[in-house]
């Protein structure tokens, strides 16, 4: 005894197979487009925590590259390169463009802005009492008294900066999270409209 098996499919069915692999492509991108903007939210929820933030260039800093169908592919990044040297895993230290960083010896929230340091200094050349150099570190006489000097900051060729933020475990945690739900979802709809 044989068993004989014959499979055939009509042209209708062959077109709604092709129309279900394009939704799956299309629900695929918009998921992950959908995820990659969650995780900016969250991104932009931490850095207050984070950072001692003066404006908001870091929060709107947070993009989103968009996936689409044919390139099933969506990115959350920062456009300025300040963040990545405080991201974990990339570990850049702060490198001098051709001399050396002046690093501020007072705590970062009585710091102003680098264009408020520079300022300061530009300033206080001006007077009477003007920076002077011993070593590596720029000192300023504040009164006539010999005691009276303070520290106002060191030059270094470079700086190690310590990451405290994990881009990629939280973006991880949020596809981990959002992304099947999501897709399902979208899915689901889809195949209730046709």
């Amino acid at each position: 005894m044989s068993a004989e098996l014959n499979v055939t499919l009509d042209r209708r069915s062959l077109a709604k197979f092709r129309t279900l692999l394009k939704a799956n492509r299309m629900m695929a991108a918009k998921s992950l487009t959908f995820v990659a903007y969650k995780a900016r939210d969250e991104w932009r929820a931490s850095f207050p925590t984070m950072f001692h933030l003066r404006r908001k260039w870091l929060i709107t800093g947070a993009r989103v590259e968009v996936a689409t169908p044919n390139r099933l592919q969506s990115a959350v990044y920062h456009k300025d390169k300040y963040l990545d040297r405080h991201v974990k895993g990339l570990d850049t230290p702060k490198k001098a463009e051709g001399g050396r960083l002046f690093v501020p010896v007072q705590p970062i929230e009585q710091q102003g802005t680098h264009t408020q340091i520079r300022a300061m200094l530009r300033r206080a050349d001006r007077t009477k009492r003007k920076t002077f150099r011993v070593r590596d570190m720029i000192l300023r006489r504040m009164s006539k008294d010999r005691d009276s000097i303070k520290v106002l900051g060191v030059l270094r060729k470079s700086v190690s900066i310590k990451p405290r933020f994990d881009a990629v475990a939280m973006t991880e945690r949020t596809v981990k999270r959002e992304f099947p739900t999501v897709y399902e979802k979208l899915l689901r709809q889809w195949s209730e409209k046709g």
